[in-house]
């Protein structure tokens, strides 16, 4: 088998064995190097591990499952079929991979790993962290370019400066970028005056505003104020000042909103498992988790008072939901005359008083 055959297979027992779930340089040679140190004796590792592969493939695989024509081109994916479910994006990822392989080249951090491009570095970690990395939305679905490309100068070529109006991260174009998958955002975010001013003066905010690139988190309710207030503040009065509160606010009240709907859900589990009748509150459950659905979308409309009475809307929902069940608010029969005998009680207790 020859040497390059070898080197792709150590990277499959790597994985396999050591967890390592990220691009790795073909087997490093310092790797192999601490490895013998650690009282590895015998024949040549790299043998080792090919005895490894072919073990590890006899027991996982049902006879018959892994054949010889199948290993022709001995790459991760034509071997790995066989031996587990791969989604097309696992797929595109792992032949990526393997061309970085090929050209002895990690797709972690080796090429970003100097100091002069060290932001690039940063920004490849804060993705790794991120949902993106987890759903594999990988670089190019934002800034372009040909992730299957064999060297550094073909996978950059089809990508535009961020200076570039026609640049998919040009400051203009970052919402419709983003709205390529978030299309339901993009659509209320376009009736707002945040989209029109960015359109129009450049001074308008967008998605990258709020949600960091490269980490895209979403905000907290106590981190709103300070993002908003750049534009919404009684000094500059470029808009109301009041809106960082109000937007403050509004965001507590959607996190109140998703407390009830866990509360709403749990009083109907449980009511279920007691034989009761839940259909009555299970409608009023799916009215509330409807809305609750719709919070992104809500959001992005920037509509603070509409907003507002949709996550009401929700919160009463739910809380009828849950009282169907639990009969929280039933009122307490009242005695007929109790009134009239604790007002006479009174005046025959004053009316004593002033005779002492």
């Amino acid at each position: 088998m020859c040497d390059e055959h070898i080197k792709t297979l150590e990277v499959i027992m790597y994985d396999s064995i050591f967890g390592i779930n990220r691009c790795k340089n073909t087997v490093d040679e310092k790797m192999i190097s601490k490895t013998k140190k650690r009282n590895f004796h015998g024949p040549d590792l790299r043998v080792s591990y090919l005895y490894a592969c072919i073990l590890f493939i006899s027991f996982i695989a049902p006879a018959g499952a892994v054949h010889l024509d199948s290993l022709n081109n001995n790459s991760c994916i034509e071997c790995h079929k066989a031996l587990s479910p791969f989604t097309d994006e696992q797929t595109r990822l792992n032949e990526i991979r393997l061309n970085h392989i090929k050209n002895n080249v990690s797709c972690q951090l080796e090429c970003h790993a100097d100091i002069i491009r060290k932001t690039a570095t940063d920004n490849f970690q804060q993705w790794s962290d991120s949902g993106h990395s987890k759903y594999y939305v990988t670089c190019d679905a934002c800034h372009g370019g040909d992730p299957g490309a064999k060297t550094e100068a073909a996978a950059h070529a089809p990508m535009k400066n961020i200076t570039d109006p026609n640049s998919s991260i040009y400051f203009k174009n970052i919402p419709d970028t983003c709205g390529n998958c978030h299309s339901e955002e993009l659509s209320h975010f376009k009736n707002t005056m945040h989209y029109q001013r960015l359109r129009a003066t450049s001074s308008g905010p967008s998605c990258i505003t709020c949600h960091q690139p490269h980490t895209f988190k979403v905000l907290k309710a106590s981190e709103l104020t300070a993002v908003c207030s750049v534009c919404h503040n009684a000094k500059d009065q470029i808009a109301a000042a009041s809106v960082p509160k109000d937007a403050k606010l509004a965001l507590e009240k959607a996190n109140e909103f998703q407390e009830e709907v866990m509360k709403a859900k749990d009083a109907i589990a449980e009511a279920k498992a007691n034989g009761k009748d839940v259909s009555s509150a299970q409608a009023d459950l799916e009215k509330a988790v409807a809305v609750q659905n719709d919070i992104p979308s809500l959001w992005h409309g920037f509509n603070l008072k509409d907003f507002d009475e949709q996550i009401q809307n929700g919160i009463d929902s739910a809380k009828k939901a849950e009282k169907r069940v639990t009969g929280v608010e039933t009122t307490v029969p009242s005695t007929p005359g109790v009134g009239i005998v604790l007002i006479i009680g009174i005046f025959t207790i004053l009316y004593l008083l002033r005779k002492q």
